[in-house]
């Protein structure tokens, strides 16, 4: 397909294999993709050194008591966007926060605790920055789609890992694994151990239970832009409402289609989609969205810059 131009069959094998386990060894990714390890090794070392993925340890918030999720659409005086977006990118909450085009100059996408720690986090973070005019929340009601999930191949190759339904009780070591997981997603038992001071079985049965549990996701999170998707834009969409899981059905599955969510606010779902180019984004616009029925109406905000993009929220 044209959006992975930029890599060949076996790096696309390398890739498909890791997101379904992002610990998996360089021999077990050898005989899945038919290869000598060592060729896994200097294909990983050079996917790797080319940003085009990075494997990291992802938790999931919800299970670890952080099931606020706010959008966060803001307005800034003329001639201080990057001293306003450094300050957005330096808050502890913020996960995502991108320049864009549209009505708003800037957006952030914050995890929190509760609806108390948000209008906290509004009021007392944001409200002590200079330069910040005018903030406009949407709340995430759902994350249907999530950018770690995301791959430029469609998205049902992906098998995920059913999770089991017992929540194990974290402690400080479990906490401690995960921010080291979170730096390196695979990272070694022996490396993790050492650091703890504490035996490889401990970790390696820590670490099962937290993956086992859905808690905590090893990913390899693919950048859009070193497979030839350089155009990215966050597209706010209103709908007829007894049409809502349909539509959400429809735009998971595309591979353009880079984050999904059902929220409040003056949008109903917001979408991040990833292309080649402008053109391509137009297209996607006019010829895809607008033949999805139930679709009212769209705001599309190119992305200009992304300032910050992390998946260690709960880790700290």
């Amino acid at each position: 397909m044209a959006t992975t131009g930029r890599l060949d069959h076996l790096d696309s094998q390398i890739l498909m294999h890791l997101q379904r386990d992002g610990r998996s060894s360089y021999t077990a990714l050898a005989a899945l993709c038919g290869v000598s390890e060592g060729t896994i090794r200097q294909r990983m070392q050079r996917l790797e050194s080319r940003g085009v993925v990075k494997i990291v340890g992802v938790t999931d918030p919800a299970k670890i008591g952080m099931d606020t999720v706010a959008v966060i659409w803001m307005r800034v005086e003329r001639g201080r966007l990057a001293e306003v977006a450094s300050a957005i990118a330096a808050l502890e909450h913020t996960h995502y926060v991108a320049y864009t085009t549209g009505v708003s100059d800037m957006l952030a996408i914050a995890t929190l605790g509760s609806q108390e720690e948000l209008v906290r986090f509004l009021a007392e973070d944001l409200g002590a920055i200079q330069g910040l005019t005018e903030t406009e929340t949407s709340m995430v009601l759902k994350t249907c789609k999530q950018s770690y999930d995301w791959s430029p191949w469609p998205h049902r190759l992906i098998s995920p890992t059913p999770a089991t339904d017992t929540i194990p009780e974290l402690d400080e070591i479990d906490l401690r694994i995960m921010r080291y997981l979170q730096q390196d997603g695979r990272m070694t038992f022996v490396t993790i151990a050492e650091e703890l001071d504490i035996t490889e079985s401990t970790v390696r049965r820590r670490l099962t239970s937290l993956l086992e549990s859905g808690i905590l996701k090893v990913a390899a999170i693919i950048n859009p832009a070193q497979v030839g998707l350089t155009t990215a834009a966050i597209i706010g969409i209103k709908v007829e409402r007894q049409r809502t899981a349909d539509i959400v059905r429809t735009l998971a599955s595309m591979t353009d289609v880079r984050y999904l969510a059902l929220s409040t606010g003056k949008y109903d779902l917001i979408i991040e989609v990833v292309q080649d180019s402008n053109e391509r984004l137009l297209d996607f616009l006019v010829d895809t969205l607008e033949n999805i029925p139930g679709i009212l109406r769209t705001d599309t905000h190119l992305l200009l810059k992304l300032s910050k993009e992390t998946y260690a929220w709960g880790g700290s």
